[in-house]
């Protein structure tokens, strides 16, 4: 299985959307929901899931999941990996937060 983040979701759908006259209802809703949440372009989105990947405790699973969240706060990336084995230090959180507001 390939993981894809929300931007790429949405650039596919936006241009399935232009090919075709309808879109299946999932497709509709899952690019309403990707208008309203992605706050970056694809590109943007894959640096910054490149830098959060050279941290060396984050895989590309939860560099994905970080991008398409975008935390603002410790607090939200503790939520990003509740159920993982690791669990990054506050000094891994700040160097994610700081990587995630270089793009914002």
């Amino acid at each position: 299985m390939k993981i894809i983040s929300l931007a790429e979701v949405k650039n596919k759908l936006s241009s399935i959307s232009t090919e075709r006259e309808e879109l299946t209802r999932g497709q509709v809703i899952a690019l309403d929901h990707s208008e309203h949440v992605v706050k970056l372009s694809a590109t943007k989105t894959l640096e910054l899931i490149r830098d959060l990947k050279e941290l060396e405790r984050v895989n590309k699973k939860q560099a994905y999941k970080i991008a398409d969240t975008l935390p603002e706060t410790e607090d939200e990336i503790m939520a990003l990996f509740t159920k993982e084995t690791f669990v990054p230090s506050k000094e891994e959180r700040q160097r994610i937060l700081d990587i995630v507001w270089e793009y914002l």
